[in-house]
């Protein structure tokens, strides 16, 4: 790591003087490459050491006295869309689909909950169940209205006319143009005394599905909120600019090797160390999940010697795993799952109990126990809840367990305790993933959601209160046929005479 921060600031610091750089600017992306010697790799393109004598060159030595040349290229500039062709419908013309059809989307939050009904309203909400009696809790933060909407589109078609650029807003740290829209007249806020107001960005993603990207209260009860759609796209003043990088070319002088050993070494142990990477998404009913993908690595596997100097073309889409035995271990209780984001994290231990932590710079532990499972305690929560109870086999896509007894809450005075949802993943490309979220429905009440693919076998095997006292048995039958099918495979192999 401190060979590529040496690196990038010598790179940085040259730039700055060649091409009055000013500071970071994120839009200019930079990638660096080791070729290795232009003389013994043919992945080196033909005419690149011819073109690098008119490149700026700065030679970085590492603490290993291994030293390279780095080859700073020629800043690209980014290619802007024109719409001097573009004779399609308005950005705002565009979005009318999505106000027509009175569609909803929605974002849950440890405690509140937001609805937002595109062309109509936005509501912030929370829920408080007692029994079968809910109270709910909401404001307003917005409304739009047919007029608003005609407003808007005179004001924009005058915007259009005059060739204004339109406003961006920040998406993963990229500037993308967006279709504002100021959703006024909400609940009168308490602390200002003026009705609460939302500035509704929508920016084109291919992959959107109209989902809240972020939230926020830019000041007292005025809010901002980011909405991924894929009709802008269509848009051409709308599609995100083509970024291209700026490659470094950093190539070994004398006996070093084709990349610093430290770094190979860094790069090593992060493969070795990270078997299960992580990541949040967010599912169509509006949790944000975190999604566990696990990666076992084989110890004969050497990842810091140097590559061959020829190397074979390879499909760079890795094979689906196979290898589901940490999601085995972890359903027999053998292995724990953390995850969480921010101040806390959290671990859930199958069968044994769900914690809440944090771990401060001094490396002290702070622990909150939010449930342990206790089977009579969980009969009588099934017996208290009905609706907990398991649906019938062939309409079964989930079970509940309840873990309770955890630490008591200063705010009810009550143990904490947690709902542990159990949910089949169908048509994943891993037998080893499994996805978990964590909510707080009510205070000191949570729900965390566990889902896999492997979950799907076990889910039959519950009984009328959802308890599975046959998880290893399920587990090793599912290996048996898997076995069997590949035994099968093996035998309708045609044999012939040279075999």
């Amino acid at each position: 790591m401190r060979v590529k921060i040496v690196m990038l600031s010598l790179v940085y610091s040259c730039i700055g003087i060649e091409h009055d750089f000013k500071g970071f600017d994120d839009s200019i992306l930079f990638g660096i490459n080791w070729p290795g010697n232009p003389n013994l790799n043919e992945n080196f393109v033909d005419g690149e050491q011819n073109k690098s004598q008119n490149q700026e060159l700065v030679k970085v030595t590492t603490t290993n006295k291994e030293s390279y040349e780095c080859q700073l290229p020629e800043l690209r500039s980014t290619e802007s869309t024109s719409i001097d062709d573009y004779d399609g419908p308005s950005p705002l013309h565009l979005l009318k689909p999505l106000m027509n059809k009175e569609m909803c989307s929605y974002r849950l939050e440890s405690y509140w909950s937001y609805e937002v009904c595109h062309g109509r309203y936005i509501r912030q909400y929370h829920e408080e169940r007692e029994g079968k009696q809910i109270n709910t809790q909401e404001y307003f933060l917005g409304y739009w209205s047919p007029e608003k909407q005609a407003k808007l589109e005179a004001e924009m078609k005058a915007a259009q006319e005059s060739k204004q650029i339109p406003k961006t807003t920040k998406v993963e740290g990229v500037a993308l143009p967006n279709v504002e829209i100021v959703m006024d007249d909400g609940t009168i806020c308490d602390l200002n005394g003026k009705p609460r107001l939302t500035r509704v960005h929508y920016v084109c993603y291919t992959h959107g599905k109209h989902e809240v990207y972020s939230f926020r209260e830019t000041s007292t009860c005025e809010y901002e909120i980011i909405i991924l759609s894929p009709f802008l796209c269509e848009h051409p003043q709308f599609k995100p600019m083509d970024v291209s990088e700026n490659v470094i070319n950093c190539l070994p002088i004398g006996d070093a090797p084709r990349k610093p050993r430290d770094l190979l070494k860094m790069e090593a142990n992060s493969l070795r160390f990270h078997h299960q990477s992580i990541r949040l998404m967010d599912n169509a009913d509006g949790e944000t999940h975190l999604k566990f993908e696990l990666h076992p690595l084989g110890d004969d596997e050497d990842m810091t010697s140097d590559p061959p100097k020829t190397v074979p073309s390879v499909d760079k889409r890795p094979p689906p795993i196979t290898d589901d035995s940490p999601v085995r271990a972890f359903l027999n209780g053998e292995n724990c799952l953390n995850g969480g984001t921010g101040w806390w994290k959290y671990e859930f231990c199958y069968g044994k109990h769900v914690l809440q932590y944090h771990i401060d710079r001094a490396g002290e532990k702070t622990t909150v126990m939010l449930g342990r499972f206790d089977e009579k305690a969980h009969l009588d929560w099934i017996k208290d809840n009905k609706g907990k109870a398991p649906k019938p086999i062939d309409q079964r896509i989930s079970i509940s367990h309840f873990y309770s007894n955890g630490d008591v809450c200063d705010k009810t005075g009550r143990p904490r305790q947690t709902e542990v949802k159990l949910k089949c993943l169908e048509n994943s490309s891993s037998p080893a993933q499994v996805s978990l979220y964590l909510l707080e429905p009510k205070t000191c009440h949570y729900i965390l959601g566990v889902e896999s693919p492997l979950i799907c076998d076990i889910l039959p095997l519950a009984d009328e209160n959802g308890l599975i006292k046959t998880v290893r048995e399920a587990l090793e039958k599912k290996k048996e046929r898997s076995e069997a099918v590949d035994d099968v495979s093996e035998k309708n192999v045609p044999k012939y005479e040279n075999d």
